[in-house]
């Protein structure tokens, strides 16, 4: 599975693209705090992202730190859906797909407002080859970050 927190127009920023780039090559993810795991992440999860991006850059996900949304956090699951089965259709459809699935109208019902209009960011976490054809795994999860400012609660309707 990998990671790829989308900052505005502007890209990825150097800390995102290094997650990018540790995860693509990873063979191992493995357990997450609380008993879960990566590819068990649900909507409604919450965690900091920076945190996160800490984890997955070493190379092996062993603890992606979730905390209770009660609890001060700037990132929140909003949305997962699985990708057709069938063989690996590629990166860039599964890039592309992730696009559509997670900054399109999942992002405008959730958060009230477009992406390009939203004051939050957004990023996803997506199945890569080895991961589609070692561990079946299909989930896109979508998550929203407000990049820096920490939140209590969720940020369902932030932009009403």
């Amino acid at each position: 599975m990998s990671v790829s927190p989308v900052l505005r127009a502007t890209g990825l920023s150097a800390l995102a693209l290094g997650s990018v780039l540790a995860l693509s090559g990873c063979g191992a993810i493995t357990s997450l705090v609380g008993g879960g795991n990566v590819f068990e992440i649900s909507v409604g999860d919450c965690f900091v992202e920076s945190e996160m991006n800490a984890a997955f850059a070493t190379g092996e996900v062993s603890d992606v730190p979730l905390v209770e949304c009660s609890e001060e956090h700037d990132a929140e699951v909003y949305y997962t859906e699985d990708l057709p089965e069938g063989d690996f259709p590629g990166t860039e459809s599964v890039d592309a797909s992730t696009e559509e699935i997670c900054y399109g109208d999942n992002f405008t019902d959730f958060v009230g407002v477009s992406y390009d209009e939203s004051e939050i960011y957004a990023g996803a976490l997506f199945p890569t080859e080895e991961s589609w054809n070692q561990l079946d795994d299909r989930e896109v999860a979508c998550y929203l970050m407000t990049q820096g400012e920490m939140v209590t609660g969720t940020l369902a309707g932030a932009n009403r």
